[in-house]
C-alpha cells in the first residue's frame, strides 16, 4: 500500500454510484461533481455549489486539446527488463495486473489488498479512473497517503482508459505517472512512468503494455456519432515499437503478450469491438504470428479462443474489466450478440452471482497474476476469494507460443456451448 500505510476505509464511494453507468462525458463529469456534493445529495447544493463547476469542466474535456502526447526521452527508452525482487522462496516474476479497479469503494481496496499478498515484483493498473480521471479521483486511488494502489517491489506502471481522457489525460499524464515506474534500487523511490506505454522483458517473453485511451475520445459530439473514435495507436507509440522495441524484426522470436485497455473482439451487445490497434501491430508482425491479449474496458471477466479478424493479428483474447467496478450481470452487456467477431470464439464469461446480491445480482471482482520463468509464462486468475483459473505458456526457439489451460475444480461456470478449456489455448 501507498506510503506503507493501511488504506483509509472511510468516505469511500459505493457500488451503487456506479450502476448502470454511462459512458458519456457529460454524464461522468456530472457524476464527478453531484459526488462532491455527497452525502447530503440536496438538489439546490448542486445547483448552487456544481452545476457551473461541471459545465466548465465537461465544456473544457470537449473542447480544448487534450495533454499532449509524451515520447520516451534518452536515456529511459521504455524497455526494462524483468527483475525478480522477491525473497529466495520465490523462483519466478511476479505482475499483479487489474482493469478498471480505480472506483474508490472499498470493493476496489479489497481487490488492492489480495494484489498486495502476493508480494508482486510489478504492478499494472490497465486504465480508468472513475468517474473522469480528475485529479481528486486519480489522488484518492493511487497518490495521497493511505490510498490503495498497490506498487510492485520493482515496478508499477499505468494504461489509460477512456474515462482518464474525459478529463484530457491531464491527471494522468501530470499528476500519476511521475508516481509509477521502475523503482530505484536506492532511494526507493519509483522514478517515473514517462509516458502511456512501456515494455517489460526477458530474453524469451515481452510484455507490451500499449495505449488505446488516448484517441478513445472524440471532441464533437455530432462528428463522433458518426465517426466514432478507433482507438488507434499514437505515431508515436507506433514509431515507438518499430524504432525502440524492434517488433517488426523478423529475427526476434520472443513470444508476445499486449495488454490494452480496450478490447480487440468482443461477444456481448452494447461493445464494441476495436480493429484498428490490432491491424496496426498486424503491420508490424503479420496476421499469422499468435500473441496472447488482455484487455479491459468491459466490466467482466471473460476468455476467447485464437482469433484473427480483417487486417488484425491472431491473438488469444482475455478480458479482466472486472477490477473495481460493479459486475453488473443483469447489464446488456452480459448478452450474448452473435453478430459481433468474438461471439463465436467465447469460450467463458464469468456469471456466477455473488452471495448477498440476489435483489441486483452483482458478479465477482477480480484481478490476474502473471509469472514468468525463463520462457514460461502463467497467467491466474482470481476473484476476491480463489484462484479461479491458470493458463500456461511456453515459447521455443522459433517464436511459437503453446499453452494449455487449468480451471480451478471450484471454478463453477459452463463453457459457451460446452467448449473444451483447451479451446483457450488452443
Amino acid at each position: 500500500m501507498n506510503d506503507e500505510q493501511s488504506p483509509d476505509l472511510t468516505k469511500k464511494r459505493d457500488p451503487e454510484d456506479y450502476y448502470k453507468l454511462s459512458r458519456s462525458q457529460l454524464f461522468n463529469h456530472f457524476d464527478t461533481e453531484n459526488k462532491k456534493s455527497k452525502p447530503d445529495h440536496k438538489i439546490m447544493d448542486f445547483i448552487t455549489k456544481r452545476l457551473w463547476s461541471w459545465l466548465y469542466y465537461y465544456l473544457r474535456s470537449r473542447f480544448l486539446p487534450n495533454h499532449a502526447y509524451p515520447a520516451y526521452v534518452s536515456p529511459d527508452t521504455g524497455v526494462y527488463t524483468l527483475e525478480k525482487n522477491g525473497g529466495p522462496e520465490v523462483d519466478y516474476i511476479s505482475i499483479a495486473i487489474v482493469a478498471d479497479w480505480a472506483t474508490d469503494t472499498n470493493e476496489s481496496i479489497q481487490i488492492a489488498q489480495k494484489m498486495d499478498d502476493h508480494h508482486p515484483d510489478y504492478t499494472i493498473h490497465m486504465g480508468d479512473t472513475y468517474y473522469v480521471g480528475a485529479p481528486h479521483e486519480i489522488e484518492n486511488n493511487f497518490i495521497k497517503p493511505g490510498s490503495p494502489w498497490v506498487r510492485g517491489n520493482t515496478g508499477s506502471f499505468g494504461l489509460l482508459g477512456n474515462h482518464e481522457m474525459y478529463a484530457q489525460g491531464i491527471a494522468f499524464f501530470d499528476n500519476l505517472l511521475p508516481t509509477l515506474g521502475i523503482k530505484n534500487k536506492g532511494t526507493g523511490i519509483y522514478e517515473g512512468q514517462k509516458t502511456g506505454f512501456f515494455c517489460l522483458e526477458n530474453d524469451h517473453w515481452r510484455i507490451l503494455g500499449l495505449d488505446t485511451g488516448y484517441h478513445s475520445i472524440g471532441k464533437i459530439p455530432v462528428v463522433e456519432l458518426i465517426f466514432p473514435p478507433d482507438c488507434h495507436f499514437d505515431p508515436i507509440l507506433m514509431q515507438w515499437l518499430e524504432d525502440t522495441v524492434h517488433l517488426n524484426d523478423p529475427a526476434d522470436k520472443k513470444g508476445i503478450l499486449i495488454i490494452t485497455h480496450h478490447q480487440y473482439i468482443t461477444a456481448f451487445k452494447t461493445e464494441t469491438e476495436y480493429m484498428k490497434p490490432a491491424a496496426q501491430l498486424a503491420q508490424l508482425i503479420g496476421k499469422d504470428r499468435p500473441v496472447v491479449w488482455l484487455w479491459g474496458h468491459e466490466h467482466k471477466f471473460s476468455t476467447f479462443e485464437k482469433a484473427q479478424v480483417g487486417d488484425g493479428i491472431t491473438a488469444y483474447g482475455r478480458c479482466i474489466g472486472h477490477g473495481g467496478m460493479p459486475v453488473e450481470l443483469n447489464s446488456k452487456s452480459f448478452q450474448i450478440n452473435e453478430n459481433t467477431k468474438g461471439a463465436s470464439k467465447l469460450v467463458m464469461v464469468d456469471t456466477r452471482p455473488k452471495p448477498g446480491t440476489e435483489k441486483y445480482p452483482l458478479g465477482y471482482n477480480g484481478y490476474a497474476i502473471i509469472k514468468i520463468q525463463g520462457s514460461a509464462l502463467s497467467i491466474e486468475y482470481y476473484d476476491t476469494r480463489n484462484l479461479l483459473l491458470t493458463e500456461r505458456w511456453t515459447v521455443d526457439l522459433n517464436g511459437v507460443i503453446t499453452g494449455t489451460a487449468f480451471p480451478d475444480p471450484d471454478f463453477k461456470v459452463t463453457t459457451k456451448d460446452n467448449k473444451p478449456w483447451s479451446r483457450m489455448v488452443g
